[in-house]
């Protein structure tokens, strides 16, 4: 996140320790609308009792699969601190280069540095 249009603080580790909050709080969200779809939808089938649900934790295999999951979610949520350009390479990939600021001007016609139109 070296590109200052990415800067919110100003110490740009705090912009990475956000993007960080940020992404777990959107991964929190979606896996718990995700597992009440699914309860909800094993519940209303008669194929989900909380026994059932119980005994599903002690499973070696969901044993192996979390610790899997863990480390890839562990990297996944790091990436922002140990990858401090991946939201910039996200940006670009996505829309192109440039600045989102670059985006209004051509969109708008008018430059960032003067506000007329002269933009490119």
């Amino acid at each position: 996140m070296t590109h200052p249009s990415h800067h919110y603080f100003d110490d740009p580790a705090m912009t990475r320790l956000m993007g960080m909050v940020t992404a777990l709080a959107g991964e929190v969200f979606v896996l718990k609308a995700q597992n009440r779809r699914l309860t909800v939808a094993l519940e209303d089938a008669g194929s989900l009792d909380p026994e059932t649900l119980s005994a599903a934790g002690d499973s070696p295999d969901l044993a192996i699969w979390m610790e899997q999951e863990r480390d890839a979610f562990a990297a996944a949520l790091m990436a922002p601190l140990t990858e401090p350009d991946m939201a910039q390479a996200a940006h670009d990939r996505i829309f192109g280069t440039g600045t989102i600021g670059d985006k209004v001007a051509h969109a708008t016609g008018k430059s960032r540095a003067t506000g007329k139109g002269d933009a490119i």
